[in-house]
């Protein structure tokens, strides 16, 4: 743990009292209850933050036509494989869902 700094926050003297109350109900410091606090926010921000980009990157890759997502996902596996050796990239594409099918049937799901 990194050592302490002070802080002096001011408070409505209502929420004082209320902290008071629930440090000594705890046997805790007023300073151990309020970092538990501002600890427990930032983390939920860290999670909401995290929460909406997930969401924004979805609905702008859900708003990209079949081409572009293609194109974006071909430069991430590229960016991805970077001087790495990696195995020849292989696509699978079909038509219609029987082909799929077919195809998985007759062990081709396995290759690759």
């Amino acid at each position: 743990m990194s050592p302490a700094t002070i802080l002096s926050i001011s408070l409505p003297s209502d929420l004082r009292h209320r902290l008071d109350a629930e440090a000594e109900r705890q046997r805790r410091s007023r300073s151990f209850l309020a970092a538990e606090a501002i600890r427990e926010y930032l983390a939920r921000q860290d999670r909401q933050s995290f929460t909406e980009a997930r969401e924004r990157t979805l609905r702008d890759g859900l708003a990209l036509s079949p081409t572009e997502r293609l194109r974006l996902s071909e430069d991430l596996w590229a960016d991805l494989a970077r001087g790495r050796d990696l195995a020849d990239p292989w696509t699978a594409g079909f038509d219609t869902f029987d082909e799929y099918e077919r195809w998985r049937r007759q062990s081709g799901a396995g290759a690759g």
